[in-house]
């Protein structure tokens, strides 16, 4: 009886941690592998393209590829669109004023899907002192283990923005009435994320 009842008991406790989900990770962003880039129509036909860097973030990760949630930080002091003049211009009071506004974050706030190929991160995008929701539409590229045991994930997303939704209101136009920058701005993402071995 004895015996049987510590076999009932035993295999109830199987049961119950086969069943309890996977203890989520936290992973932080690294840097060196990952890159904030942007892409804003020019003159009406042409493409000006940049890179403003990430300065900090972390992901959380169950057993899955999809995450449970994901924080950003990037540098807009540091912008990077290739011309010195265009970046001081950025960098001023015109637009993105990083003498008080020096970074933008990325909070989220959902994960829709279950497709690790295309799922959506939906969160709160705060930028020249405002904030405001935004959804990503992301994928899972990819997952190892180095030769130090520790385990790298690898994600890619991207959003467009109204840059206007976040006070960057500048709206000079040419002869003909094009935009010299236009108003819709493509954030593209491509994250790696890296969690230390377990001790």
């Amino acid at each position: 009886m004895v015996r049987r009842l510590f076999i009932s008991i035993a295999g109830i406790a199987v049961a119950a941690s086969l069943a309890a989900p996977a203890l989520a990770a936290d992973y932080r962003l690294d840097l060196n592998h990952t890159q904030a880039t942007f892409s804003v129509v020019h003159l009406g036909f042409s493409h000006v393209t940049g890179a403003i860097p990430v300065s900090g973030g972390t992901l959380t990760l169950g057993s899955g590829s999809i995450p449970s949630a994901v924080t950003a930080t990037l540098n807009v002091a540091a912008i990077d669109s290739k011309s010195s003049d265009r970046d001081g211009e950025l960098r001023g009071p015109g637009w993105f004023d990083v003498a008080t506004y020096p970074t933008m974050t990325f909070a989220s706030t959902k994960i829709e899907g279950t497709n690790p190929a295309a799922f959506s991160i939906v969160g709160n995008l705060t930028m020249h002192g405002v904030t405001k929701p935004v959804t990503l539409a992301a994928s899972y590229t990819g997952k190892l283990v180095d030769g130090r045991g520790a385990t790298h994930v690898a994600y890619s997303a991207t959003t467009t923005i109204d840059r206007r939704d976040f006070g960057l209101n500048f709206g000079r136009t040419v002869p003909g009435g094009a935009l010299i920058a236009g108003n819709d701005v493509t954030i593209t993402l491509n994250v790696e994320a890296v969690a230390a071995p377990a001790p």
